[in-house]
């Protein structure tokens, strides 16, 4: 379940709604009107919803015009505009006067506010492209604006890009890549105005599933649930999150009457699948409490969109038990580190998964189609061919006689499909009896101690992943934790206490105000300058920041550990042994000044914790194994960290020594450490430390490689316990690299605080180009003008995601196939499966078969 926001430009940006929401993905609706596409196929018409409504004149529920959608989504006036300036324009007229002052009065009467500035393309390219139509349609006898086949307009686009590119730098591109990019930069949209955002709510499967099968009275009180929490978390989004910003750079946020919004339901998916979902047109268009019509302050709506999916989520379980009687439990199978899936029990999972396979498959038809177009033409396909490309991808992939269905004929399809996966109809029916008559899980009556307890395991949560947050990062997780464990009835009751748990100075410390600070006099806000929950307007809603005690402790206590003393050192003669020795043994590679200097540095310092930062391929690995080597011969023992598996491997094989995870050492401690939720003292002694960590003492180096992905807390715990044992601790990795998903950021003030430099490697020594090597420096900096190396040595290959895909396997095999050295690298876990998965297939084919046993991985492959 989820709420995703998306801006509606304005201008032509409603009919999107009006075409591909209001009428089922279909963009052929002609000239009928939508009364007349919902009496024809059974679609619930758009309705008016929002607190705002009534400064328009409009009530909630009414339902939603095309006209309207123009007037006030298109144009930024009073969605009866047309009515409007009609009347006021006839009234004016018949009390004498002008017609040019009684469009005046009528112009001005269906204002709200300044109308949206529509820019009007400027563009040579289309301009071009649009004459080459003309031309086309000339040379072949059609009429000049007559429609063109997508293939033919597709190939004329291409042609006028790479003549007016010729022209434009004397010369053809070099590539696919400069050309698609020459495309991009002069088919950009022009600059629009933000007509409004669309909110979209989407239950989980398993709830439209349910509404798909169930019996049509039951049906409809889960699409009533379904709409109750929208409400409940529209309500919550209208008093915590809708504003609009006055002054100068809008310096004051204020206060608004409500929104205006409209609302379309959707019954499912681009390839037939029952996917009951809601859009909530918010318009960006509010009423000040004086009267005068704003824009919404869009940045406090997108800061606690989080909030209110999760509020959406909560709610929609709380209706669903209390109307319909089903029960909600984490999703089987899921990864443990992510966020649980909470389904309808009862509803069979290979029916959830047959009805969410079909939305990969589009994804995966749409870059199949987008890579022949980038073969065919040469070229990246446009946004708008991208699109075309979309629906014949949902056309391609759709079950036969998909069509335009009334929702009867939708509920029969679905119908028939779960029966053909589950078997029978009996099969089908003890589903849905399952589900609609589950064991019932009691629901736990909220005491001072409960809330009081569940607020330290809301912060616990959040302070794992931040190390400073808002309210609305609070709430989120109160939403996440209360979700079933309380009755609906006691919902809004029980989260504000959490909250106010949460927020209280014993467990949330706010970041305080230097000007107040400074002048305790600023505290008292003026009636004329307080919004109405008190706070100023020059202060933006949710915008105090909090941390905790406990991370103000752990940030403390590692900035103690950075300054402790006591490391075991080496005397100069045996780290020059070391280094003279690996410069014998390798005369073409000689470590570098930088290199010897870390060596020496992390061997000769009285530090416990020592820091090196060092960009990728600076050679860190090759000066930690000559550490090693050093360590060792002074009778010491070395043991590497690192916070992957992959990392670990990686540099145990470099230094020769055992490396682990910092993770499985942590949870090695866990199991050991006596607690109250340890299963582990269930039995009469826990279980024995392995004698690797055991051996950890004070002739010990510990090695941790990447650092910088340690969160705060695990970082403290790991040190900690290192210290503890009296090991010498040194810290290598590139603090320009992605930090950690957990909370962090201690690392920058241990190095600020340490007695000694941080030390760093600054030549690259990886590449044999010192002009790659000066790029890949410049890269990590951010400088943009390192990607001209990149472009000029044609390492840079663009595409739509399917053709960049296609492009990289195809290339891997190539290489493969000649015997040489090649890899792939992804972005998700969903592409590299897929990668793999067709590498396989093609092996398979290749050599006839499956010869020798198999097993099947968690990827599924």
């Amino acid at each position: 379940m989820t709420a995703t926001i998306h801006k509606v430009v304005a201008g032509n940006g409603y009919q999107y709604y009006l075409r591909n929401v209001a009428a089922g993905d279909n963009d052929s609706r002609g000239r009928s009107s939508l009364s007349d596409y919902y009496s024809a196929h059974g679609e619930s018409p758009g309705a008016w919803q929002g607190s705002g409504l009534a400064a328009l004149g409009i009530v909630a529920g009414a339902e939603v015009t095309e006209s309207q959608m123009k007037s006030l989504f298109g144009l930024g006036r009073h969605p009866d505009a047309e009515q409007i300036e009609d009347d006021v324009y006839d009234t004016r007229l018949a009390a004498g006067d002008t017609p040019k002052a009684a469009h005046k009065a009528a112009d001005k009467a269906s204002r709200l506010g300044n109308p949206y500035r529509v820019y009007t393309p400027t563009s040579d390219y289309r301009k071009q492209c649009t004459k080459a139509y003309e031309a086309h349609n000339i040379a072949h006898g059609n009429p000049r604006t007559d429609r063109i086949a997508d293939e033919v307009r597709a190939q004329i686009r291409s042609y006028v890009a790479f003549d007016m590119f010729t022209d434009e730098y004397q010369r053809p591109p070099l590539d696919e890549r400069e050309l698609s990019g020459w495309i991009a930069k002069n088919s950009r949209p022009p600059t629009t105005a933000v007509a409004g955002f669309d909110l979209t709510f989407s239950p989980v499967k398993s709830v439209s599933a349910l509404w798909a099968l169930a019996p049509r009275n039951i049906s409809e009180k889960i699409e009533a649930a379904h709409h109750a929490a929208i409400a409940d978390a529209l309500g919550w989004l209208q008093r915590e999150g809708i504003f609009t910003r006055l002054g100068r750079n809008g310096v004051r946020q204020v206060d608004v009457e409500g929104t205006v919004a409209a609302c379309f339901t959707h019954r499912d998916s681009r390839a037939g699948d029952p996917d009951l979902h809601t859009h909530v047109l918010i318009a960006n268009r509010v009423r000040t409490l004086d009267g005068l019509w704003r824009t919404l302050d869009s940045a406090t709506l997108h800061h606690v969109v989080v909030t209110v999916s999760e509020i959406y989520n909560t709610r929609l379980e709380h209706h669903l038990e209390d109307t319909v009687g089903v029960e909600f439990a984490p999703r089987p199978g899921t990864d443990p580190t992510k966020r649980p899936i909470r389904e309808i029990v009862g509803i069979p999972l290979r029916l959830i998964e047959a009805w969410s396979r079909r939305e990969t498959a589009i994804r995966a038809r749409v870059g199949e189609l987008s890579a022949h177009f980038q073969h065919r033409h040469g070229r990246e396909p446009v946004p708008n061919e991208v699109r075309d490309l979309a629906q014949q991808a949902t056309l391609e992939t759709r079950p036969t006689k998909h069509g335009l269905r009334s929702f009867a004929q939708q509920r029969s399809s679905w119908r028939a499909e779960a029966i053909a996966l589950l078997g029978d109809r009996e099969a089908l029916a003890r589903v849905v009896s399952t589900a609609l008559n589950p064991l019932r899980t009691p629901r736990i009556t909220a005491t001072g101690e409960w809330i009081a307890a569940t607020a330290d395991q809301v912060l616990e949560v959040v302070a794992e992943h931040r190390s400073t947050w808002r309210a609305a990062n609070v709430r989120a997780e109160i939403e996440r934790q209360l979700r079933g464990k309380i009755r609906g009835r006691d919902w809004e009751q029980v989260c504000e206490a959490v909250l106010a748990e949460a927020l209280a100075p014993s467990r949330s410390i706010p970041r305080g105000d230097s000007d107040v600070a400074a002048q305790p006099d600023l505290a008292t806000v003026p009636s004329a300058l307080a919004r109405r929950d008190g706070a100023s307007v020059y202060t933006h809603a949710g915008s105090q920041i909090y941390t905790s005690v406990q991370v103000l402790a752990a940030e403390k206590a590692l900035i103690e550990l950075s300054m402790q003393a006591g490391a075991r050192q080496l005397d100069r003669a045996t780290v020059t042994a070391a280094v003279r020795d690996y410069n014998t043994a390798n005369p073409d590679r000689p470590l570098n000044a930088g290199q010897a200097g870390v060596i020496e540095g992390f061997a000769s310092s009285g530090l416990r914790v020592h820091t090196a930062n060092a960009p990728a391929g600076s050679g860190k690995t090759t000066a930690m194994a000559v550490l090693t080597t050093a360590w060792n011969s002074s009778g010491g023992v070395v043991l590497g960290l690192a916070p992957t598996a992959s990392a670990a491997a990686v540099l145990g094989e470099s230094i020769g020594a055992r490396c682990e995870t910092v993770d499985k050492l942590l949870d090695v401690l866990t199991r050991h450490t006596p607690s109250t939720n340890n299963p582990a003292h269930e039995r009469d002694l826990p279980p024995p430390l392995p004698q690797w960590v055991l051996d950890i003492d004070t002739d010990t180096l510990v090695i941790v490689d990447e650092h910088v992905k340690l969160g705060t807390l695990k970082r403290l715990r790991l040190l900690q316990f290192l210290t503890d044992r009296g090991a010498t601790i040194r810290c290598i990795g590139d603090d320009h690299q992605l930090p950690s998903i957990e909370a962090g950021g201690a690392d920058t003030d241990m190095h600020t605080a340490a007695p000694e430099h941080t030390l760093t490697l600054t030549h690259v020594v990886r590449f044999a180009s010192t002009a790659e090597a000066s790029a890949s420096l410049s890269l990590r900096e951010g400088d943009p003008a390192a990607l001209g190396w990149y472009l000029d040595n044609h390492r840079i290959h663009a595409g739509h995601v399917g053709a960049t895909h296609d492009d990289t396997y195809t290339n891997w095999a190539t290489d493969h196939l000649a015997g040489r050295d090649t890899i792939m690298l992804a972005a998700n876990h969903e592409v590299v499966t897929a990668l793999n998965e067709r590498a396989r297939v093609d092996r398979l084919a290749r050599e006839g078969g499956v010869f020798g046993a198999e097993v099947r991985l968690a990827d599924g492959l």
